[in-house]
């Protein structure tokens, strides 16, 4: 064989090497996906919650995602759709472009419903995404996926966007797998918190952030010797401003008995200079928790709002139980406003599952309460319980079991001195955990273990910004250094073959 076949036959060889060898990584690629977020705020990292969702899925789910890869969006859906994919096998993912797939296009928009517009020369869907599984469907609408925050352009730190396309697309996937809508009742009838009021006292915010997990408000007016509908997966009672009577709170009682679940949020009411009892004192007791007729004042300024007095702080001290567990893991905070101490006995199966620093107090007198010096005016500062959580714990057997009861287990019972830290702004808060302690609270609540809360995240648009010698160095490096490259390169070229 000749020198020059045998460097035709090397070559033809290393490039039939090289291409086995790229298959064969390709493969194993394939097998062992691995992808990483480097963003500053792991945008395209999935929550747990979404990993929880995706892993207990038990049905094959549909995602039929209707855009063009000229819009601005695609990108970023497809990449979240892969990390998805990478979690479960029980997805199939169909890409249809309304403009080179036409025809497809307009089958599935008239089966699902879905209205379509021109934007200049590309055909836009109303609903992007449409999530199926057997009969049932969920659209996914615009608005859902990314929400810039127009507020935000005169902001120092930049242009924000706010990416809720997790969000959206984990709760389509739990509407179309988990059966019925899940419903909160919310009390009414003692000057609770409502929905469709306006100020500080309405219900809206909360609402809104549980509609993304698929879970309904519905108002309820508590009635004595009047049973609170079996429909109901759980009951809130934010911020009555009057008492309950003994038979409401009856009917509550039977409502836990018979395995319902409630929310009690009690802030600290204030008549005729006094603070007032809840009127569950009683009922709670029974459960080995002990809501204060006290004020509750933080004086860790670490935990304070700057420019704040010590009613409006910040607590990081949260107990090890699941409505927690997310918070802690991520080292975040919830902020509450003027809030009364709520503790568990010991030996009960209560537990404490957020408590302030030990320079806070708790006084029912106002004025020892508001001292601007509280060692001076004798008042002892120690660690105050903030929320108590309630679950039903059954006896053990002989052989160390739990003894089954042949009546209905009782239901879950969370309590916290605070109904503040529900409002909206504080749940927009993305500095702050007060959206993950609300979704952990309705997941758990709901006995929907797989509903914790996947907040938006927030990222910033940067402007890049260049100076006239910027402009001039990149004008040097197009015009002048790029070609001079490709001279001396083609240069290089020419003269090994010359060679």
């Amino acid at each position: 064989m000749s020198d020059q076949s045998r460097t035709r036959f090397n070559l033809v060889a290393t490039a039939i090497l090289a291409l086995v060898a790229v298959a064969l990584l390709n493969y194993v690629s394939s097998k062992h996906y691995k992808r990483w977020d480097w963003t500053t705020e792991k945008l395209f990292t999935l929550s747990d919650r979404s990993r929880q969702v995706l892993e207990e899925l038990d049905k094959d789910v549909q995602i039929y995602v209707f855009l063009a890869r000229g819009e601005q969006d695609f990108a970023d859906i497809e990449t979240l759709l892969e990390e998805y994919k990478a979690v479960t096998p029980r997805l199939e993912i169909e890409w249809i472009d309304p403009d080179r797939d036409r025809a497809q296009y307009q089958v599935l928009a008239d089966k699902f419903g879905v209205d379509t517009w021109l934007a200049g020369e590309m055909t836009l869907s109303q609903v992007p995404v449409v999530v199926t599984s057997g009969d049932r469907k969920w659209k996914v609408e615009r608005h859902q996926l990314i929400v810039e925050d127009f507020d935000s352009f005169e902001d120092a730190d930049g242009h924000k966007l706010d990416l809720q396309s997790e969000r959206a697309l984990t709760g389509a996937i739990l509407e179309v797998t988990t059966g019925e809508p899940t419903k909160i009742c919310l009390a009414q009838g003692h000057g609770e918190w409502e929905t469709g009021a306006y100020g500080d006292r309405s219900f809206d915010a909360v609402a809104r952030e549980l509609e993304w997990e698929k879970i309904e408000i519905e108002p309820f007016e508590l009635r004595a010797k009047e049973d609170i509908p079996a429909s109901c997966d759980a009951l809130f009672v934010v911020s009555p401003q009057r008492l309950y009577s003994a038979e409401e709170v009856a009917t509550v009682d039977r409502f836990l008995a018979l395995g319902g679940n409630v929310l009690l949020a009690f802030d600290p009411l204030l008549k005729k200079e006094s603070l007032q009892p809840t009127g569950f004192t009683e009922s709670l007791a029974k459960r080995g928790i002990v809501v204060g007729n006290d004020l509750v004042v933080e004086n860790d300024q670490n935990r304070q709002l700057p420019g704040n007095p010590g009613d409006l702080f910040l607590t990081t001290d949260l107990g090890v139980h699941r409505l927690t567990d997310t918070i802690r893991k991520h080292g975040g905070g919830i902020l509450l406003a003027v809030v009364r101490s709520v503790d568990a006995l010991e030996g009960s199966d209560a537990e404490v599952i957020m408590r302030t620093s030990p320079n806070a107090m708790a006084e029912s007198d106002l004025k020892r309460a508001l001292a601007t010096d509280p060692k001076a005016a004798g008042i002892e500062l120690k660690v105050v319980p903030l929320a108590v959580a309630w679950e039903y714990v059954p006896p053990l057997g002989d052989d160390f079991e739990p003894v089954k009861s042949d009546g209905p287990e009782p239901g879950r019972l969370l309590v916290v001195g605070d109904s503040d830290w529900m409002s909206g702004e504080l749940l927009d808060n993305p500095q702050l955990s007060n959206i993950d302690f609300l979704s952990s609270t309705a997941g758990w609540l709901t006995r929907r273990e797989a509903l914790i809360n996947i907040a938006p995240r927030k990222t910033k648009a940067r402007a890049v910004l260049m100076s006239d010698a910027d402009l001039e160095n990149l004008l040097f490096r197009v015009v002048f250094l790029l070609p001079l490259a490709a001279l001396i390169a083609g240069f290089g070229v020419w003269w090994s073959r010359r060679s």
